[in-house]
């Protein structure tokens, strides 16, 4: 969400977990093939 401007630091979510570097890079990936079809995606 940082990414994305809806949260300016980490300590404004509070998170049950922390993603591992492999799920970051997967979520990144998937935003990347929406991006193509979706303007709202590109990060």
């Amino acid at each position: 969400m940082m990414k994305r401007g809806i949260l300016s630091h980490d300590a404004q979510r509070k998170s049950g977990s922390v993603l591992s570097a492999a799920a970051k890079a997967e979520v990144d990936y998937l935003l990347a093939r929406i991006a193509k079809h979706d303007p709202r995606a590109k990060t």
